[in-house]
């Protein structure tokens, strides 16, 4: 948590916390005053999102997974329209995962949107190699998608030739970018590739 505060963070997004439905614990920063989480019944999975005390941040609706996969929040900063969405894809079949999901983003999504999370998929492994069972067609499906929505990588926007990592795998002895933070204006719902 002290890295919330060292880096000035307004809105945090957590994959893996392991909050189970019947024990999600009140968190502890006192800076953030508003927090938000996809709880599952086995202590796995789950993501949340903390909300700083001084971010104007008014909640109008929530869309939360029963798996604890995604939440999404609908609202607004300071009257401007935004949708926050954390996700954290399985370790398999992610990229069916991920089209569903930017589906339902889209159909709930309103505003500003700012899309986070662990994809578990390399978006560009030439850019950032690592070993993927992805197939190049149902990554390029994913690409697609994404620019269809608008969506880009923040991270790849100001280091298009640059290497970083958020996941080192120990039984393959290898590096991977998995972690994305995707900011867009989503004004039209295109349809998505299966």
């Amino acid at each position: 948590m002290a890295l919330l505060q060292r880096d000035k963070v307004s809105i945090a997004f957590f994959q893996e916390t392991h909050f189970k439905i019947d024990r999600v614990p009140k968190m502890p920063h006192r800076r953030f005053s508003q927090w938000y989480h996809s709880p599952y019944t086995a202590a796995s999975r789950c993501v949340s999102i903390g909300i700083h005390k001084q971010l104007p941040f008014k909640l109008s609706a929530t869309s939360i997974d029963p798996e604890g996969r995604y939440l999404f929040l609908k609202g607004s900063i300071a009257d401007t329209p935004v949708t926050l969405a954390n996700v954290y894809a399985p370790n398999r079949r992610q990229v069916p995962w991920l089209l569903q999901t930017l589906t339902l983003l889209s159909s709930f999504k309103e505003g500003l949107v700012i899309l986070g999370g662990d994809f578990n998929a390399t978006l560009d492994p030439l850019l950032d190699p690592g070993q993927s069972a992805i197939t190049h067609v149902r990554l390029r499906r994913l690409k697609v998608a994404l620019q269809n929505l608008g969506v880009f990588d923040v991270w790849r926007t100001f280091h298009p030739s640059g290497n970083d990592y958020s996941f080192f795998s120990r039984a393959k002895f290898s590096y991977h970018r998995l972690d994305f933070l995707c900011p867009v204006l989503m004004h039209t719902v295109p349809s998505m590739p299966t």
